[in-house]
């Protein structure tokens, strides 16, 4: 035996009675009062369908809705609708739940439906009418069934036609590069914004102080540096090309000659602040130059950098050769050490030595050396005076010297004394 009930214009439930339900105009009254039509209705015991402006549904029983859980994403998804069997109102909702427990506590969220649950929560009957598969589906299936005819019947719950939600959410990553791509092509908009934000940085906010000071206490230096570490070498290992390029831009920018002012202003406040933690860094930096393994390390780059770049080696090796040519080849200017007379010129110091050679006053070249700290001025080895002479006579640069001979005379008179 089966039985339609209408509900108002729109809505009609066709409903199965087994003899158990046939009963309740006797037994089951007394238990659930005058309307106990609508309590069993509640408890699901018969098959029901629901018609929504001529559309039939199958209405869901407990089980059905349990085993309708999809099986990708572990999600309940349903549309549903609540009556209200006094007044005849009703809602049409849909529902994306990933647990039961949520299923079940969510009754609808329309802003006209929920005061009226509010108060009347003991005379509204929710009945799930399909499921679906994808939060898509629901949209889709609820827009068909909430359309703006059914929104004009005054018993409607609904504010808003159905398949107003959004199915795909964007991810943070997607929402932010859109929010930096629109900053990009409006810069005008930001420009005050982001002096602002640059200002509040190099200052320090409070915040960000208070971070720093929480990154200071949990993590020591050591292991920042070693976490900075294994960051980069990740980024490397993953990303070689774009590492590179950083470390190209890197490179180029500490080399420009605006960093270059900034570090050594802040070199130059930071040393007369610490003048002695300065004196100990330079020690530190010399040794560390100096040492034997710094020289192995340079030397073994420098091997390794002349294989790599050949031609930049040679042509390295043939500005150092012209630079030593030019030093080398000043004129030089023997003079007498009695009276300091220009005994003869020589074109370089290599002619010079060549002379001293054949003369058998020196027994090869590198007398070119002695020359040279004799025009130099170069310490004694005795660590007293300056290098006054060589192989028995004075030696001048042609540039430094007069025309006349007095003022050599002069010049090795002095140093005589």
């Amino acid at each position: 035996m089966s039985i339609e009930i209408p509900i108002g214009e729109n809505i009609r439930i066709w409903k199965e009675f087994n003899p158990f339900e046939l009963s309740a105009e006797d037994g089951f009254t007394s238990f659930f009062g005058h309307d106990s039509k609508r309590h069993l209705a509640r408890m699901g015991f018969n098959r029901e369908r629901i018609s929504i402006k001529g559309r039939w549904f199958d209405v869901l029983t407990m089980s059905e809705l349990v085993r309708m859980r999809n099986s990708s994403d572990g999600y309940y998804r349903a549309i549903y609708i609540q009556i209200n069997w006094e007044s005849g109102e009703y809602y049409i909702g849909k529902v994306n739940r990933p647990k039961w427990s949520e299923l079940i506590r969510y009754q609808g969220s329309g802003l006209k439906f929920v005061n009226k649950f509010k108060n009347n929560e003991d005379k509204f009957a929710r009945y799930y009418i399909a499921k679906c598969e994808t939060a898509e589906n629901t949209e889709q299936l609820e827009a068909s069934i909430v359309t703006n005819e059914l929104l004009s019947d005054e018993k409607c719950l609904n504010l808003v036609s159905g398949g107003a939600g959004t199915t795909k959410h964007p991810a943070l990553a997607e929402t932010s590069e859109k929010k930096r791509e629109y900053m990009r092509n409006h810069p005008e908009q930001f420009k005050d914004m982001l002096e602002a934000s640059k200002k509040a940085f190099r200052k320090g906010t409070p915040a960000l102080r208070e971070r720093n000071k929480r990154i200071q206490e949990v993590m020591s230096a050591e292991s920042y540096r070693e976490m900075s570490k294994v960051r980069m070498e990740k980024w490397r290992a993953e990303k070689p090309l774009a590492y590179e390029e950083a470390r190209r831009k890197i490179r180029k920018s500490i080399k420009s000659a605006e960093v270059q002012e900034k570090r050594m202003a802040s070199l130059k406040k930071w040393a007369e602040e610490n003048p002695e933690k300065h004196i100990q860094w330079q020690e530190k930096l010399l040794a560390s130059r100096t040492s034997k393994e710094a020289k192995e390390k340079r030397k073994a780059s420098l091997k390794n950098w002349r294989g790599s770049n050949p031609e930049l080696a040679k042509a390295n090796a043939n500005k150092r050769a012209k630079a030593a040519a030019v030093k080398l080849s000043k004129q030089i200017c023997m003079l007498d050490l009695s009276t300091g007379a220009v005994l003869k010129t020589f074109p370089s110091q290599r002619d010079a030595a060549r002379w001293l050679v054949e003369n058998g006053k020196a027994k090869n070249t590198n007398c070119a050396s002695s020359i040279s700290a004799v025009c130099l001025g170069k310490p004694c080895t005795t660590g007293y005076g300056f290098r006054k002479k060589a192989f028995g006579y004075g030696w001048r640069f042609s540039n430094e010297t007069d025309s006349t001979n007095q003022t050599c005379f002069e010049f090795l008179w002095r140093t005589k004394e």
